[in-house]
């Protein structure tokens, strides 16, 4: 969606031990077509997700699994130290825009990974790891040693996570973790697993090493293959440090991770439709039929430009939401849903119609990646949430005016009274 601005000068954002370079972008994104910082950012990432994790997705998708170096090549070059460097909410702009770059990439399920390592598990991490074992995992995953995730779905509570049956009970002077999560990802890559399970005061997160889980099953999920989802089995002992939230505490400390990670899979949906759109208008340009280009005939122009309007303006709506909420230094829960599932309609849209301009070449697996992103953008649209959940927290946070109401509206008293 937007160009590369040349920038004369580097900033060095490259984060190494605790000295942050750059400046907080998340203040700066809607000022993206005139500062420098955020334009380097951006080719910065660009050409880091370019050389260094989009190779990786063609095997990942063959073998459906999650490439573990991918976590380790971005730790090792302090992407995630740099994201989560400094403030409650670390650099909200570096997530958005690391996030689009993944997307606009067509990483998938490798993307998926590293989003969910980064903007949900380590955010839970980072903000309610008190204990020494606790920090202990937050750095191995800021520096890409440990792949991190979140297990939250059951069988029967996958949008209901209050509902949660993994035991989380008293073992000795540990705890014992019982139980089974239908689907984690990237479950069978993950070295720690941030798990949702219930103590005898309500629901508790606990760190869980890949020691103490079975993988169950692989999933062979529509899209995302290379996100290497599974079905998981635990059964283990971990020791009293290892309870990241006690028992009651559980689901509001797991808001905070979900919050974070709905956030970036929005951009990341943003980023999707930044390679779909323009794939799509130059094959409208390019494509000769009757003589002239399809983009000549007004029907299929319109059509096109209705969807970039839409995306374009819901962009510019995220970037605004990001810049608003860095500099409050607080995440707006509601509006972060909103966003989540405008966004994953819309792409989910987008990409439909994007195929069908695109005619039966789109339908090639091997010409062109429009299949696939349809399959993980379809996928896309539950993780996080699914639309209801989403709506559920968006209509949790409207409020009326009665004297608003008051002002505007007659009471029916006074209507027929004036009839009368």
């Amino acid at each position: 969606m937007k160009p590369i601005v040349p920038c004369k000068s580097s900033s060095r954002e490259v984060f190494r031990g605790r000295e942050q370079l750059g400046p907080d972008l998340g203040t700066r994104l809607t000022a993206e077509r005139t500062d420098l910082a955020v334009a380097e950012y951006r080719r910065r990432i660009r050409k880091t997700v370019d050389e260094e994790l989009a190779p990786m997705v063609a095997p990942a998708e063959a073998a459906a699994a999650f490439p573990r170096d991918a976590v380790a090549r971005l730790g090792e070059l302090g992407l995630f130290r740099e994201r989560w460097s400094s403030g409650r909410l670390g650099d909200l702009g570096k997530a958005v825009v690391l996030s689009e770059e993944m997307g606009r990439a067509a990483l998938g399920g490798v993307g998926g990974g590293v989003t969910l390592h980064s903007e949900a598990a380590i955010a839970i991490i980072r903000r309610f790891g008190r204990t020494d074992y606790a920090k202990e995992v937050l750095a191995d995953g800021l520096d890409g040693r440990r792949v991190c995730c979140v297990a939250i779905t059951e069988e029967q509570g996958g949008s209901d996570p209050a509902s949660v049956s993994t035991e989380l009970s008293r073992d000795g002077a540990g705890w014992r973790v019982r139980g089974t999560k239908w689907i984690v990802s990237p479950g069978a890559a993950a070295d720690i697993l941030v798990m949702l399970c219930r103590g005898e005061e309500g629901p508790a997160l606990a760190l869980v090493p890949a020691a103490g889980v079975t993988v169950v099953k692989n999933l062979d999920l529509t899209g995302l293959r290379s996100l290497g989802s599974a079905r998981l089995a635990v059964d283990t002992v971990i020791p009293a440090e290892a309870v990241l939230v006690r028992p009651g505490l559980g689901l509001t400390a797991l808001a905070a991770g979900l919050t974070a990670e709905r956030l970036a899979l929005s951009a990341f949906l943003f980023g999707s439709l930044d390679l779909l759109l323009p794939l799509t208008v130059t094959r409208l340009k390019q494509r000769q039929v009757g003589g002239c280009a399809l983009f000549e005939r007004q029907a299929l122009r319109l059509r096109v430009a209705d969807l970039a309007a839409q995306v374009d303006l819901t962009h510019r709506g995220m970037h605004a939401l990001v810049t608003e909420m860095s500099l409050r230094g607080e995440m707006d829960l509601h509006a972060i849903a909103g966003l989540k599932v405008t966004a994953s309609k819309l792409a989910e849209k987008v990409a439909r119609e994007c195929m069908h301009l695109f005619g039966a070449h789109g339908l090639d697996t091997e010409a062109t990646p429009l299949p696939r992103l349809l399959r993980d953008l379809s996928v896309l649209r539950l993780g996080g949430g699914s639309d209801e959940v989403m709506w559920e927290l968006v209509a949790s946070g409207l409020h009326g005016d009665p004297e608003l109401y008051e002002k505007w509206v007659r009471q029916e008293k006074d209507v027929c009274h004036g009839r009368g």
